[in-house]
């Protein structure tokens, strides 16, 4: 599991509040709550403490940069930031091992019983565009859902099968509690089974790794955010149905692997805690973060979008 903490800085100046929020509105989460946030103004009490941020690690490298800009005015607040997936982030959230629990799905589901839910506030801070990476030196550009599906199910084996040099595939998939991967295999499966006996050539615990294995392993395949993109020359995208995987062609709804990053925190944290988490949240989610940081990442603010998606995976227009 990715352990990244990240402590504190020293800076000047005084401890101030947390940004303004923007007024993002948040679309509703099945039996837990929702947070559009509050003002915080420059003269609310200076934050002490130490809170625990763990899950999806597609936006991890937003948080962690983030977290920097936010200990400008909260010198004396340190958070610690670890990966682990969306499952460990909302196992986090649900026993209290994690103050932010970070995920790429929905909690409803993630949990077993709905009881968990009971306490928990689903701040959506952002959207994540997510798409098919290969190695660079895989000769194609687009493919088809159709394909991809194929592909990930073990019943298209060779390149070939799909307008490419002649060459075995080899799959590189993300563990089973990744919202990553539960996000990818909602678009492209949509529902399809994968049998029981398909065995992919790994099966890796971050993005990070993703992109490390699909670089070094001739005629692999996998799937990232967009944000890791440009992070290695090994690996290119792939358009997907003649879609070019853009920010753009997510927020109007052209490009459909896509998903809401949650930031959950629970209702019922004690008062020090819940100042903290609030603020932070509250910080990401103003608008001169959500405008220049967000953007930066490669991540899309949730204003921008046109098109919506509930927990069942259903999208409709925003009106």
């Amino acid at each position: 599991m990715l352990n990244t903490s990240c402590t504190r800085r020293s800076f000047l100046g005084l401890a101030g509040g947390a940004a303004a929020f923007a007024g993002l509105g948040l679309a509703g989460c099945g039996g837990t709550q929702t947070s559009a946030g509050s003002a915080a103004g420059s003269d609310a009490a200076a934050l002490s403490g130490t809170i625990n941020c763990g899950g999806a690690t597609s936006f991890q490298p937003l948080v962690e940069a983030v977290a920097e800009e936010f200990y400008i005015d909260n010198p004396d607040v340190s958070i610690a930031i670890s990966g682990g997936g969306s499952g460990d982030g909302i196992s986090g959230i649900v026993d209290g091992s994690l103050q932010i629990g970070r995920s790429d799905v929905f909690a409803e589901e993630k949990v077993d019983d709905e009881s968990q839910l009971e306490n928990l506030v689903d701040n959506q801070v952002c959207i994540v565009g997510m798409g098919p990476i290969v190695n660079a030196n895989v000769d194609i550009d687009d493919i088809t859902t159709e394909q991809l599906a194929g592909i990930f199910t073990g019943e298209i084996t060779d390149w070939s099968e799909v307008g490419g040099t002649a060459g075995t595939i080899n799959v590189i998939n993300r563990e089973a509690g990744s919202g990553t991967r539960a996000t990818f295999e909602a678009a492209v499966l949509q529902g399809k089974e994968v049998p029981a006996d398909f065995t992919p050539v790994a099966e890796v615990d971050s993005s990070g790794t993703v992109v490390e294995q699909v670089a070094a392993t001739e005629g692999s395949i996998s799937y990232v955010a967009f944000n890791y993109y440009d992070t290695n020359d090994g690996i290119k995208a792939l358009s997907v149905d003649g879609v070019e995987p853009t920010q753009e062609n997510v927020e109007s709804g052209d490009f459909n692997i896509w998903a809401y990053e949650h930031m959950y925190t629970r209702s019922d944290e004690d008062e020090s805690t819940a100042a903290i988490t609030k603020a932070f949240i509250d910080f990401i989610m103003s608008e001169d973060i959500q405008s220049t940081t967000v953007i930066d990442q490669g991540f899309i603010p949730v204003s921008n979008m046109k098109v919506k998606k509930d927990v069942d995976g259903n999208v409709t227009p925003v009106e």
